[in-house]
């Protein structure tokens, strides 16, 4: 506090700062902005993302930064308008463990962790770089409980999620994406991540979100948030990245070679800044014909105000990979072989974003976000059907794209901040516009052959609602939202709701927060994902659909303990209802020889109602430079009636397919001044999945009763597979720094999620950083 004589310039510059319900960072962007100041500080000591609340008036800059900062950094005056924060712990240490920290999702404009009423997981993207992490799968299997990805071959631009708190879909299970705000066109091609780009990755699970995003959020929401630092907080200027990667593999006589490149660059101060990372990577050919390349470029630009921050997105991927067959399958006929899938597959991504927030007051935000996401893919097979597409040439690779251009609004309005009783009122509205094409690829029969592509079609989805918080005592914390949704072909509007209390309990080294929340989601039948892989010998208007929905509540308790350990517990308990799946239906065709030949179409269909169930836990442990962290899942997700126009294989009491009934994970992390080593692994237990080697088998082999409830002859219960990853990062000479890492130590190249699926075996990555 100021003892009424000035602090040296520029410390003593007296400013009129207010802000109220944001992060430490922003917090000190704006101060920066509003004094005219540059500040410089490490991003590793400082608690960026812990909540603060100031109103000073007149108030010394000194006075300011003592108000934000408390106790963890010291400032120095290092220039007429260039002001240091000296750590006053070691570099090495981590921001404490607390339930004050800001987040973006879950809330409109971003609030503190700890009145949600829902469960929310934060994967800190410093986690991601010390454990050499490069595929999304490895990012949140072992951090986001209830969410569950199966390891992703470099070969498979589509995700696989086994479960998002079971069942929300048959196969193409999955949560909305948002890359920055910016939703993404189709969510299944978020399947790498380049640890450099990303500050941090946050995920609900369950329909509870719906009220917030919207149609697609039926069973969660992950949003990816990139980096926009700046060298004066903490970024490095520039970030060279070179790498070697060797896989072994059984059905390979050589370990396989491939290459990771990267870089990264920050330019600016507090107040502006911009920055690039791009990276390239390449894999060898593990199976015959398997291997792979791909690019990812985001770029970002921040500009600050004493009121206002602009930030600009740009994000660019593409890929190629080999289609090969399986070495597991049985040798195919030569018509299928030649003519089942193109040799080759290729993607493309694009998103350009820009997020906007204003704040006139320290009680009134306002937040606009735009941005287009697209993509391009052109032969990428489909292994979502009992029979693999390789053995079934009517399985035609998917061909096409999309753009979804999106504007949403929100308006927040705080009342009685400071006093017994709080609140916060959030009106929103959204529109997104989707234009998307796809084509059939070429295929041995004359029905396929002589189709012509139809046009590119434009679907439109509008929604608006509000939401109400209130605070009591601090302590008592009470929720309500409504959401109202309209999409293209579709009568009326669906009302999306969500209630939610959450009750903290104890101060100071012991903290229990009881919370309690209900949902409901919606999914339209016409999705991008269903669009990219239907059948384009057997159209199926999918107007004719009902949506899916599902709704259900959660309730659990997060327990924070000495600042240094943290336990969350979640119950959750949801039914879905019209869940889609694609059902196997005989038909004749004529080959290109004039042979007619029984093939199997697959054709869309409501199945009934599911119920999915279950328990949650997650716990992080911190004692100095050692880090401990578990989760475990536990889902029983089942079928609870069909429908009468139903023809699939699956009855009431039935678990669901592909949903493994535990997953869980254990890592252990030591940061020391100088190097950094992490050890974790990831396990799925118990699922039922086709015995898709065998259906390949009797497929090719001419049996073609293979639809309806003879498939549940073909089902198989998978025991599981455990993934061990560790690696180590040491610090050398002039801002060199080595890294070592180890994926699929245990050398497991099958398993899951099927008997068919091959991936690379003990692959080691041995890396050099080069930081500016």
């Amino acid at each position: 506090m100021s003892l009424g004589i000035d602090p040296p310039a520029p410390l003593g510059r007296r400013v009129s700062f207010h802000a109220s319900e944001i992060s430490l960072k922003e917090a000190l962007d704006r101060l920066a902005a509003a004094a005219g100041v540059r500040l410089t500080y490490s991003a590793e000591t400082l608690p960026l993302d812990q909540r603060v609340c100031v109103s000073l008036d007149s108030a010394s800059i000194k006075d300011v930064l003592a108000a934000l900062l408390e106790d963890a950094a010291q400032p120095v005056a290092a220039g007429p308008d260039h002001i240091v924060l000296a750590p006053r712990v070691a570099p090495t240490s981590r921001p404490p463990i607390t339930l004050d920290r800001i987040v973006v999702t879950g809330s409109a404009a971003g609030a503190a962790q700890k009145p949600l009423s829902v469960a929310l997981s934060v994967v800190d993207g410093r986690q991601l770089a010390e454990g050499a992490v490069g595929t999304l799968s490895q990012a949140l299997n072992g951090a986001v409980p209830g969410l569950w990805m199966w390891s992703q071959s470099p070969t498979s631009f589509l995700a696989q999620y086994g479960s998002v708190r079971g069942a929300s879909s048959f196969g193409l299970s999955y949560p909305k994406v948002y890359v920055d705000g910016i939703e993404v066109a189709n969510p299944l091609l978020i399947t790498r991540v380049n640890p450099e780009a990303i500050d941090r990755i946050e995920a609900i699970s369950g329909p509870q979100g719906a009220a917030l995003y919207g149609a697609d959020a039926i069973s969660g929401v992950t949003n990816i948030v990139l980096r926009h630092e700046s060298p004066d907080d903490g970024g490095q200027r520039a970030r060279l990245r070179t790498g070697v990667r060797v896989a072994g593999s059984r059905y390979s006589s050589n370990p396989t070679l491939g290459q990771e490149h990267g870089l990264s660059l920050r330019v600016g101060s507090n107040t502006r800044s911009a920055g690039l990372d791009a990276d390239l990577g390449t894999s060898g050919a593990f199976i015959p014909d398997a291997g792979a390349r791909q690019i990812n470029a985001s770029a970002s630009a921040r500009a600050v105000g004493a009121r206002t921050i602009v930030t600009g997105t740009l994000r660019f991927v593409s890929g190629e990979a080999g289609t090969p067959a399986s070495p597991l399958l049985p040798a195919l006929p030569r018509e299928v072989a030649d003519n089942a899938i193109s040799p080759t597959q290729s993607i493309e991504q694009h998103t350009v974003g820009l997020n906007l927030k204003v704040l006139p007051t320290d009680w009134w935000t306002q937040s606009l976000v735009l941005g287009v996401d697209g993509y391009g893919l052109n032969g990428v097979p489909d292994e979502r059907t009992p029979i693999p597409s390789v053995a079934d040439a009517a399985l035609i690779a998917a061909r096409g794209g999309a753009n979804r251009g999106m504007a949403r609004w929100s308006s927040v309005l705080r009342v009685g901040r400071g006093t017994r009783a709080a609140g916060d009122l959030t009106l929103l509205a959204e529109h997104s516009l989707l234009y998307q094409w796809s084509a059939p690829a070429s295929s041995g029969t004359k029905q396929t052959v002589a189709a012509a592509a139809p046009p590119g079609t434009w679907r439109n989805n509008s929604g608006f609602g509000g939401q109400v918080n209130a605070a009591l005592f601090g302590q008592v914390f009470l929720t309500g939202g409504l959401r109202f949704e309209r999409a293209t072909n579709v009568l009326g509007l669906s009302q999306l709701p969500m209630l939610g209390a959450a009750w903290i309990l104890g101060a100071g080294p012991v903290t229990l927060k009881l919370r309690g929340a209900y949902g409901k989601g919606i999914r339209w039948p016409q999705t991008t994902v269903r669009e990219t892989l239907r059948e384009w010998n057997h159209e199926v208007n999918t107007d004719s659909l009902a949506p899916e929905q599902q709704s259900g509540v959660e309730g659990g308790m997060d327990l924070v303990v000495a600042r240094a350990l943290t336990l969350h517990v979640t119950r959750f308990d949801q039914l879905a209802r019209g869940l889609i799946q694609r059902v196997g239906v005989p038909y004749d065709t004529v080959l290109a020889n004039g042979e007619v030949k029984r093939l199997i179409a697959y054709r869309l269909q409501n199945v009934g109602e599911i119920t999915n169930r279950g328990w949650e836990l997650q716990g992080v442990a911190r004692q100095g430079p050692l880090a401990i962290a578990g989760t475990l899942s536990l889902v029983d997700s089942r079928v609870r009636k069909v429908a009468a126009t139903y023809t699939g294989d699956l009855k009431a009491g039935d678990r669901m397919l592909d949903v493994p009934a535990r997953t869980l994970a254990l890592s252990a992390t030591w940061s020391a001044a100088r190097w950094s080593a992490t050890v974790g692994a990831s396990r799925a237990q118990d699922w039922v999945y086709y015995d898709r080697l065998t259906l390949a088998a009797l497929y090719t082999a001419g049996n073609r009763n293979l639809t309806g409830p003879a498939l549940r002859r073909y089902w198989l219960t998978y025991p599981g597979v455990t993934r061990l990853r560790a690696a180590v990062t040491s610090d050398l000479l002039y801002g060199f720094s080595l890294s070592l890492a180890g994926e699929n130590l245990l050398d497991q190249q099958t398993g899951e999620p099927d008997n068919v699926t091959v991936l690379p075996g003990r692959t080691i990555v041995l890396a050099l950083r080069r930081v500016f």
